[in-house]
């Protein structure tokens, strides 16, 4: 249960840093910069639109609408639904 809440707390912390980096990103550019999800795992060599589009039909259109989100809010959301689950029980 420990791994899980680090897991976690790394998985927001993580969103907490993509935001920043977003916002600094649009003081540079003087105008909203939001990179997608798609961008981000491009940086790292992964083909968002292919992943999407080689999916199983239900799952095409999901990771097709993930791939469009901030990456921030992807892992954040993820991050606090975990947190919430493996919380401490007294």
């Amino acid at each position: 249960m420990a791994a899980f809440r680090l897991i976690a707390w790394v998985l927001v912390a993580i969103a907490i840093a993509l935001l920043g980096a977003d916002g600094i990103a649009s003081l540079e550019a003087g105008e909203p910069v939001m990179r997608s999800t798609e961008y981000v795992v491009g940086l790292i060599g992964i083909n968002g639109e292919a992943l999407a589009a080689n999916s199983p039909a239900g799952l095409s259109q999901a990771i097709g609408t993930i791939m469009g989100l901030p990456l921030w809010g992807v892992l954040g959301i993820i991050g606090v639904v975990l947190t919430l689950v493996f919380r401490p029980m007294d």
